[in-house]
Parts: C-alpha cells; sequence; structure tokens
C-alpha cells in the first residue's frame, strides 16, 4: 500500500527506486516457505505487484493528469519461463515480455524503454522480449526456445484489448508445425537425460525426473490440445492415482528447489552434496540412530525423480504416436515378432493396451532377445498385477540381455517384488566419494557391464545365469549394520535356490568375496608368493577366479565414468595371470622360480644376445627381481635396450593410455625423486618403479591418466632441475606411527611397508625423501586412494639395513 501510494505521490525516479528496494529486501528477509507450488504462487504475485506498479508510475510520470486508461495504452506486459507458469523460486530469473501495437498517438517505445531501465534499477534478475503484435509470429519461428516460451505466456497488466489480439497470435503460433515442435521437444528431453542422469547429486531442473519433464509435457499438451496444465490430460492418458502420486513427487521436486535457493543462496538446480543437509533439516527430516536425515532426503528425492520421469515418459508417448510413428499396415507387419511385440532397431515395442497376464508378458520378454526398451513395456508392466511364479524365476537369468528387461521391471516397480530383498537398496545414496550411483542403479549397472564383456560371451550358459545373478545381488547387503559383503551372501544363498540357480554356494562366494580382487591388485604386492599363494587358497578353482574376475571388472565399470581405468585393467589381469599360475604350479609359485623362468626365456632370445655381453651379465645379474615379475621378456629387452647406451641421464614421456615418465640415470648422479613427485602432486600417482641394471637406474613413473602435450616442457625443466640442485620438499607431510604397517618377511630380498591415512598432498614424496636421506632403495610403490583414504604399498630392498633402522626411520616420518 505505501509503494501504491508513493507512486502517485513522487516524481524523484532515485525515491522510488529506493523505496522499492528497500520494500523488496524486507520481503526477501522475512521471506516464510509454505510448500513448493504454493511458495512458488505466492511469489510469482509478489514479483507481480513490483512489475505492474512500476509499470504504472512510468505511466503516471508520462502522462500526468492526462493519463488514459490502461487498456487504451497498447501496452501489455506478459509473463514468461517459470514466471509465466507460476512456478517462480527465489532467486529465478523474471522473464517478461512486452507486446505493443505501435501506434502514432504514444511514444511507446521510450515508455517501453524507461520501464525497462526502472526495473533493472531496481536490482530485480529480470529478463525481457520487446516484440511489436505483428512480429509475434516471425519472432516464433526463429529459435524454438522462444515458441516455448510464448506458449507460456500469462498476462500481468496492462492493456487487456491488446492481450486478446495477442491470444489469438498465440493460437497461430501454437498450431503452426506443430510436429516439428513435438519431435523437436521430444529429443531435446532425451538429450537432457543422457547430460544430466540420475546421480546422487541430481539436476532437479534439467535432469533425469527433473521440472523440465514436467515442463515438457505441458508444451506438448498445450501444442496438440491447448488444455491450460495437465490434469486435463486425466483420465483419458493416465489414472487419477497415477496423477496423484506424480503430482506428489512434483510438489516435493517444487519445495527442495525453494529450499536449495534458500541455503545456497544463489540461483542452482544441482542438489550438491554440501547442501544436502541443511535442505534435509529445513523440510524437516530428522536423523534416526541408523540413518542420518540427508540420507533419508536423498532417498525420497531419487524416488520422486523417478516416479516423475515414468509417469511423463508414458504420457508424452501415448499422446504423441501419431506424431512419431508414420508406417503402413505392410511395414508395421515387418517388425512384429509375435502379436502386439515389435522389434525396430533392436527395441522392442508393444500396445499401450497389452491385455496378457503378468505371467505371460514377462514370459514373452524374457523369450524375446532386445537391447533396448520402449517405454510401452514399463507402462504395461505397472499397470499389471504382479503374480509370482517359478516358471520365471527359473529362466529369467538365463535370458541374453537380461539389463534391459531387469531396467523395465526396475522402472515399473516391479523388480521389488519379484526380488524382495532389492526394496531394502532402491535409491539408497552411497557418499563414499567412489561411487557415482545409488546402489540400486549400480547393481542394475554391474549386470550391463557383465553382459558387454568379451570373456563372458564365451563362457557356458550356466556359468551366464550364475554370474548375471551375482551381478544383480553383490550389493544386496548394504544398507545394514553389518559386513555388506556377508549379508549379500546370505541372501543370495536363500534367493538362488528360490530361482533355482545352479550352485548356490558358488554364487554365495562369489558375493562374499566381491572386493577381494580389487583391493587385492590395488594395495598389495602381486608379485609377491605369499599374496598369490593365500590369494590361490581363497579362490581353490580356476573357475571360481575367472568369475571372480570379470564380477570384478564389472563392478569397478558400474562405479561410474573413467573409474576403471587402463592401469586398474592391467594390475587385474596380471593377478588374475599371477593367480592363474599359481593354481597349476603351486610347487613353483615363489620369486626366484619366476625370475628365472623369465631368465631362460630372456636368453633364449635373439634380441637378447644381440646385445654386448656386459650388459647381458648386467641384466641377469641385476638385484631388481621386480623388473623380472612385473615385465614380460619383451618389455625387459625394450627397457634394457634404451638404457644401454646412457652416459649420464635421459627421459621419455609415455601418453597413450596413462602418462608415464622414464627416467634413467647413472648411479653416481643424484636425482631428487621425491622432489621431482611432490612438483607432480597435481596428476594423480599410480605407480612407481625404480630398477637397477649395473651402473643405471631406471625410474617408470605411472600416473592414472593421459596429460596435455603442451605441459611437456614444464616436466622436462622439473627433470633437469631434480638434477642438478639438491632440493629439499617445501611442506613435508608427517604421519603416526600407527598409520605403518611394517612386514620385514615380505620376501627373502625385500620388505613391504604399507600406509594407511587420510588423502592429502606430498605423501609419497615425503615418504621418498626420509628414505632416500637414510640410503634406503626402493623398488617399487603401488598408489590406492579410496573414499579419501590413501592405501600405499610400498616395496622396499633390505639392503643398507631397511630392517634395522625402522625405528629411526618412523621417528623421522612421524615427528
Amino acid at each position: 500500500m505505501q509503494l501504491s501510494q508513493i507512486i502517485y505521490i513522487c516524481e524523484n525516479d532515485q525515491e522510488i527506486v529506493k523505496a522499492f528496494k528497500k520494500e523488496i529486501k524486507e520481503y526477501l528477509n522475512n521471506i516464510k516457505i509454505t510448500g513448493g507450488k504454493d511458495f512458488f504462487v505466492k511469489h510469482t504475485k509478489k514479483m507481480d505487484e513490483f512489475v505492474t506498479l512500476i509499470y504504472k508510475y512510468i505511466l503516471k510520470k508520462t502522462f500526468r493528469e492526462f493519463q488514459p486508461p490502461f487498456n487504451n495504452i497498447p501496452i501489455s506486459i506478459i509473463a514468461l519461463g517459470s514466471y509465466g507458469r507460476e512456478q517462480l523460486s527465489i532467486y529465478s530469473d523474471i522473464d517478461i515480455m512486452i507486446v505493443y501495437k505501435d501506434i502514432k498517438a504514444y511514444n511507446l517505445k521510450k515508455i517501453i524503454e524507461n520501464y525497462i531501465t526502472m526495473l533493472w534499477d531496481l536490482g530485480l534478475k529480470i529478463g525481457h522480449r520487446v516484440h511489436e503484435i505483428k512480429d509475434l509470429f516471425p519472432a516464433s519461428n526463429e529459435d524454438i526456445t522462444i515458441k516455448t516460451a510464448m506458449l507460456e505466456s500469462r498476462f500481468i497488466f496492462g492493456s487487456k484489448f491488446l492481450w486478446f489480439e495477442i491470444q489469438n497470435e498465440l493460437n497461430k503460433i501454437r498450431n503452426f508445425n506443430k510436429k516439428e515442435y513435438i519431435l523437436a521437444k521430444y529429443q531435446e528431453m532425451l538429450n537432457r537425460h543422457k547430460k544430466y542422469p540420475i546421480s546422487m547429486e541430481p539436476n532437479i531442473k534439467d535432469g533425469f525426473g527433473g521440472i523440465r519433464d514436467s515442463n515438457t509435457l505441458l508444451w506438448i499438451n498445450k501444442v496438440i490440445f491447448n488444455y491450460p496444465n495437465n490434469t486435463y490430460l486425466i483420465p483419458k492418458y493416465a489414472t487419477q492415482k497415477e496423477f496423484k502420486e506424480y503430482r506428489s513427487a512434483l510438489e516435493f521436486l517444487f519445495k527442495v528447489r525453494v529450499y536449495l535457493h534458500l541455503v545456497s543462496k544463489k540461483k542452482i538446480d544441482t542438489v550438491l552434496l554440501a547442501y544436502q543437509r541443511e535442505i534435509a533439516l529445513n523440510i524437516g527430516y530428522t536423523d534416526s540412530p541408523r540413518i542420518k536425515a540427508e540420507r533419508k532426503f536423498i532417498k525420497d528425492l531419487l524416488k520422486a525423480l523417478w516416479n516423475i520421469n515414468t509417469f511423463t515418459s508414458i504420457v508424452i508417448k501415448k499422446i504423441i504416436k501419431p506424431y512419431l510413428y508414420n508406417y503402413t499396415f505392410s511395414q508395421i507387419k515387418k517388425h512384429r515378432i509375435k502379436k502386439n511385440y515389435f522389434i525396430c532397431n533392436s527395441t522392442v515395442y508393444t500396445t499401450f493396451n497389452n491385455n496378457e497376464t503378468f505371467k505371460t508378458f514377462i514370459k514373452s520378454l524374457i523369450d524375446l532377445d532386445f537391447e533396448k526398451y520402449d517405454i510401452s513395456i514399463v507402462s504395461n508392466l505397472k499397470e499389471k498385477n504382479f503374480t509370482d511364479t517359478k516358471t520365471i524365476k527359473k529362466s529369467l537369468f538365463y535370458k541374453k540381455n537380461l539389463f534391459p528387461l531387469l531396467f523395465a521391471l526396475y522402472q515399473s516397480q516391479k523388480l521389488e517384488k519379484i526380488i524382495p530383498p532389492f526394496e531394502k537398496i532402491k535409491h539408497l545414496a552411497q557418499f563414499d566419494g567412489y561411487h557415482q550411483y545409488p546402489v540400486d542403479i549400480h547393481s542394475l549397472y554391474t549386470v550391463k557391464e557383465i553382459e558387454s564383456l568379451k570373456e563372458f560371451n564365451a563362457l557356458n550358459e550356466t556359468n551366464k545365469a550364475v554370474l548375471r545373478f551375482s551381478a544383480l545381488f553383490h550389493d544386496l547387503g548394504k544398507g545394514r549394520r553389518e559386513d555388506h559383503c556377508i549379508i549379500g551372501a546370505k541372501i543370495a544363498k536363500e534367493y538362488s535356490d528360490k530361482f533355482a540357480m545352479p550352485d548356490s554356494e558358488l554364487i554365495s562366494k562369489l558375493i562374499k568375496h566381491h572386493t577381494l580382487m580389487s583391493n587385492i591388485a590395488q594395495r598389495e604386492d602381486i608379485h609377491n608368493d605369499k599374496v598369490i599363494l593365500s590369494f590361490a587358497e581363497t579362490v581353490k578353482t580356476k573357475k571360481f577366479l575367472k568369475l571372480l574376475y570379470l564380477l570384478t571388472i564389472a563392478d569397478i565399470k558400474a562405479v561410474g565414468k573413467d573409474v576403471f581405468t587402463p592401469f586398474k585393467a592391467s594390475l587385474l589381469k596380471t593377478l588374475y595371470q599371477n593367480t592363474l599360475y599359481a593354481l597349476e604350479n603351486k610347487d613353483l609359485i615363489n620369486k626366484i622360480s619366476h625370475r628365472k623362468r623369465k631368465e631362460k626365456l630372456l636368453t633364449a632370445k635373439q634380441d637378447f644376445k644381440n646385445l654386448p655381453k656386459t650388459i647381458q651379465r648386467n641384466l641377469l645379474s641385476s638385484p631388481s627381481h621386480q623388473l623380472f615379475l612385473q615385465n614380460s621378456t619383451n618389455e625387459i629387452l625394450t627397457i634394457t635396450n634404451w638404457i644401454k647406451d646412457t652416459k649420464t641421464y635421459k627421459f621419455k614421456f609415455e601418453n597413450s593410455r596413462h602418462f608415464t615418465v622414464h627416467i634413467c640415470k647413472n648411479d653416481s648422479l643424484n636425482f631428487s625423486l621425491g622432489w621431482f613427485i611432490d612438483k607432480l602432486s597435481k596428476l594423480h600417482l599410480n605407480h612407481l618403479s625404480i630398477y637397477k641394471i649395473g651402473e643405471i637406474k631406471y625410474f617408470k613413473i605411472e600416473f592414472d591418466k593421459k596429460i596435455n602435450e603442451f605441459d611437456y616442457p614444464v616436466i622436462e625443466s622439473y627433470i633437469k632441475k631434480a638434477f642438478n640442485v639438491k632440493l629439499h620438499i617445501l611442506e613435508f607431510v608427517t604421519f603416526k606411527k600407527g598409520e605403518f604397517e611394517i612386514d620385514c618377511h615380505h620376501s627373502q630380498n625385500y620388505a613391504a611397508m604399507k600406509l594407511k591415512t587420510k588423502d592429502k598432498k606430498g605423501i609419497v614424496s615425503s615418504i621418498i625423501q626420509v628414505l632416500d636421506d637414510f640410503n634406503i632403495s626402493i623398488e617399487d610403490v603401488k598408489i590406492s586412494t579410496q573414499k579419501n583414504i590413501v592405501r600405499d604399498l610400498f616395496i622396499i630392498s633390505k639392503e643398507n639395513g631397511f630392517c634395522n633402522k625402522i625405528t629411526k626411520i618412523l621417528k623421522r616420518l612421524c615427528k
């Protein structure tokens, strides 16, 4: 009321702006959150007031006492976007369109210019379009985004006479090129799902199941039917119950977006981990003894996103069918596999009114070979009453390309009916700094990855079924107090009997040990006889080793993009081959035997015989057992040929699969390895090997990813500096004594030092520096970081009395 009065008694723009800014600030500081959509509507109406009052002030200032009625001034102010839909959040942009009809009586452009300038002066996030009414239709055809914005037009204030004319133009825009627009919006939705897939930090606006999915349904609905909202699609395209669940999920998303903006104090659409607890507490979630409030919140949020995506995908597909497909009867018949089922481009389709029972429907899908499913499959699965059947269970895991069917069952909320323990992990987040997906999606993706492996296709059908079952069940023990591997093994044992799976003991053992191979490969010395024999004792058979190897690869690949690196693949393959050799030759599994066998193979090669005799002797007498254990004979010869002519030092870079620095030097030269590694700490060090051949020392420093070749000169300069001066680490990391585990009986020539500590910069470089000060040689370093915890393994030569110097070394490291 004060603002309404002041605009008529004051003509000073600065005073007006000051008064409005004060009012806006007070409003935002005292804002009260009431629900989701309810808040959006109230906030939208409040912004309407500010936008309207400023326009009234501009007209009063322009016309003074001769101001005509608002309807007689041919300007209409229209809300667009979320503002037009009355879904305006706290930090959302306020998008308006100003439409005018150019007549000679008024200087309309000047009025509009003054109006926009004053809106900007208020500090509101105003986005605006200005069109003469005759330009609306041409402008809408310039870009699909402009047309979409215009479809959401909502009259705020101005000339209602002009608004009637604008509505006629909007109808022309709506009816123009319907098919092209509908297909473009549908494809846009599919692209958004790829760009922002479901994750534990979801984008609730543009992502999978986000508010844009609901908007897309509304836009397509408006173009086809011109319904004012999606309620009018009931009951023809969805049941009242389905719509109620969808609206409830959408209301939850609206509420989350309000609190996300409130907590972050900015416009943001991704529910980042940093904000989740505060949002959860604001909404009303509380901690329980076992589950934190934010975990409950993110589970409900993921559930809402799936609900919205499934509902909108089904309804959109139903209403756009006439625009998507334009086949003749003969063309349709060509793709029909059986009654009501069609396969095109490896995708299975069915009619939306398939009247088969659940049992018959599932049986048909198990019998069909397909790589993708149409949303019509999910629609039918949702509508059908679940009936438990042993016949389905017995054949389910023998299905070729099982993953698409499992995902369709998941999306239709039927997978947990078939496998009740799956309900426990559904939408269960795992914020461990490692997994990128919730437990349920990770489990499904593990099935997908297992079926994509070449080695999987070579297995017999029984072993394939065992692996599919193990992949789906391997994390079903999560979300409980006990070790998920042990609980999962018990669940799998119980349900493998219910599903009539072969060898339930094998399945149970695979799930119990599904993390073992990865942990050993990344944290242990996989060339040590004790490590390999211990692992071989657990796996016992070549069959179990093979299945565990494939399950481990699929499990890591399903964690997320770029997690399964070539380096990890190499570690797993080496562990697999070494263990396979151990199972076949238990009496030969020791380092000396391995080395002698490798030496015998070397001396038989012509490339070895071509080497100078001195080099041959130096190679065979090398004290570095790891040289022979970690490399093939061809790799050993490649290293030897490269270093044989070294006078002082040389280096080279390898950047094919991941970045590797090769350095060799005369042993008389000092090289500050710790300093050099510290300088490259921004790269993630994966592995470090140090070999000695004669008077030459060779370093192989491996990182986990490729780098830009523009960085080569910088790294070259670091290498040269590490040789030229005595350098010291700028930041020395200190440790706790309990973080080290030292085994002086690791092997005849080597000790092992294991480190478990929080991740921080300079760990490896600090340890190398200390060991170098004590004249202790490192032969191998394996780096493993997970959940922000470092588990590094150092293989250390016993020469120069390492085991006698342990106390002093630890004192230096831990001071």
